[in-house]
């Protein structure tokens, strides 16, 4: 490619080529394992899908529908981004109900008490404490009610809500320090100025040695007595004093623990969900998808790449460049965009390959067909891509619109096929009309084009 050759408009035309080349090989690098250069779908890492309904969601009219979904997930995911979930999938799915996906997931349990707690946290003064499970309590009024706790001991408290969770700024792990609860957990509650205005102002009315039950999604978590302690500091020193003056204790494991903190910090749902359909995928099953599916690229990459170069010889060098660089694009469009990698996205790259040859076949004949008018290879070179242009927008673009419209219709893995395959369709015409042109022009390549083709156009 030398200098005397190249106007203003070529140099152009290379440094997009390169760039383009440079970042893709960037942001693949170490190229392997493919999980840590690539988001890997729950089909092939693994990991829990779950679909969502939300309580009374379809009774709700089209607006109340979408914001209380958009709620949802809004909480969600805040939920699974404290909690350090990685590449978690969430958004709507049928209008009233919500898909999560959870690549990695080991602990099916873990994830749905994540997912699915509703974290209502109220503080209420506890009227009749039990002992046992056994005990029978009974409420004297309508103003109160019998809940229990998670040994199904039972409290008699009132219904009158003293302090939700929408007063707490934060929610800490912490290891119990109390006697008789060596190797269990707390969840210290942070308050915000109002709140912890509201739970000093609580303490004072209430007094020393009242009850004071910490009830999530109507369980009793633990019911600490109010110490004379605590309601001298409420006293003498106000709001700063309680700020952090509680917390949630009897916690048996540190996992639990953690889960309660982050779904505390992430705030109540605005409906309680439910659980209607779930799946486990085991990471075995993902790994031999990997396998499976990178060996059919693998395969089928390395066929058209002997095919190409056997029926085209030199000008199969350009179509097997360009088709190298087009599966560089996808991949690294894939890490740009944070885009998931699934098992019908593989089948979507599998079938871009064959998209990026063809559109290099279509310029190769009509090349050999203008250079059988007698035309120089440089002149012929440029008359193909001109008189094939049409054809190969037309192909591609209903392609592409195709893919769009699976994109927004489709579900998880009609998206997957859909998101490569969109990504392929947009680098094909990259390298055909751009990178093996520059190639053909300014290269040299153009110079291995045959004057007379022989029937069938295969020998060049």
């Amino acid at each position: 490619m030398s200098q005397h050759h190249l106007t203003r408009n070529d140099w152009l035309r290379f440094g997009v080529v390169l760039l383009v080349a440079v970042g893709a090989l960037y942001l693949l690098y170490p190229f392997w394992p493919l999980g840590d250069v690539v988001r890997l779908g729950l089909d092939l890492q693994g990991g829990v899908r779950m679909v969502l309904e939300g309580e009374g969601v379809e009774a709700m009219d089209s607006g109340e529908q979408r914001e209380t979904i958009d709620r949802v997930i809004e909480i969600l995911e805040n939920r699974t981004n404290q909690y350090g979930l990685a590449n978690v999938e969430i958004r709507p799915f049928g209008g009233t109900r919500i898909l999560v996906n959870i690549p990695g997931a080991e602990d099916p349990e873990e994830a749905r008490r994540l997912i699915g707690q509703t974290a209502v946290l109220e503080f209420r003064r506890v009227v009749e404490a039990g002992r046992l499970a056994t005990d029978d309590l009974v409420p004297s009024s309508s103003r109160e009610e019998l809940l229990r706790d998670r040994e199904g001991v039972p409290y008699v408290v009132e219904r009158e809500v003293l302090l939700t969770g929408a007063a707490l700024t934060d929610a800490a792990v912490q290891a119990s320090t109390g006697l008789g609860s060596t190797g269990q957990y707390a969840v210290a509650l942070s308050f915000s100025r109002e709140g912890a205005e509201r739970f000093a102002q609580i303490l004072l009315d209430l007094g020393a040695g009242e009850y004071l039950a910490i009830i999530l999604d109507n369980t009793i978590y633990s019911a600490p007595v109010i110490q004379e302690s605590i309601v001298r500091v409420a006293r003498t020193e106000g709001w700063r004093g309680v700020q952090q003056g509680t917390s949630i204790s009897g916690i048996h494991t540190q996992e639990e623990a953690r889960i309660l903190s982050v779904v505390l910090r992430a705030g109540a749902l605005p409906v309680a969900v439910r659980v209607v359909e779930e799946t486990t995928v085991g990471p075995t099953l993902g790994d031999d998808s990997i396998r499976r599916g990178m060996m059919t690229i693998v395969i089928g990459f390395a066929l058209i790449l002997i095919y190409m170069f056997v029926f085209y010889r030199v000008l199969g060098v350009v179509g097997n460049l360009a088709l190298v660089l087009n599966m560089l694009i996808v991949f690294a469009a894939l890490v740009l965009f944070g885009a998931v990698l699934t098992l019908p996205g593989i089948a979507g790259i599998i079938l871009t390959i064959g998209m990026t040859v063809d559109a290099n076949v279509i310029i190769f004949e009509r090349i050999k067909e203008e250079r059988r008018t007698g035309k120089s290879p440089l002149a012929a070179v440029r008359s193909g891509f001109e008189k094939s242009l049409s054809t190969l927008l037309d192909a591609n673009i209903t392609t592409l619109i195709t893919a769009l419209i699976l994109l927004l219709l489709g579900t998880g893995p009609i998206r997957g096929f859909a998101i490569t395959l969109g990504i392929g369709v947009v680098g094909s015409l990259f390298c055909a009309l751009v990178a093996s042109r520059l190639l053909l022009e300014k290269a040299g390549f153009s110079g291995f084009i045959p004057a007379r083709v022989a029937e069938g156009g295969g020998d060049s």
